[in-house]
């Protein structure tokens, strides 16, 4: 499984009011995996963690970019 199980979930909520108030109802990950399973999203724990990770990298590279010198 990749990001693309979690993406498609988020991408999936944007268009579902209902599947959005399920997802805010969810008080840890384990719930929120048991909810994306419900819906047939193959979403795992290790999923959650790596796009916490890559989130904070992609963040992390976001603040510490260098602006170009101009002429």
């Amino acid at each position: 499984m990749t990001r693309e199980g979690l993406s498609d979930l988020l991408h999936a909520a944007e268009h579902s009011l209902t599947l959005r108030g399920q997802l805010k109802n969810c008080s840890n990950g384990q719930e929120l995996i048991d909810l994306a399973k419900d819906y047939g999203f193959p979403v795992k724990l290790c999923d959650l963690q790596n796009e916490a990770e890559s989130q904070q990298i992609e963040d992390w590279f976001r603040k510490s970019r260098i602006s170009p010198i101009r002429k």
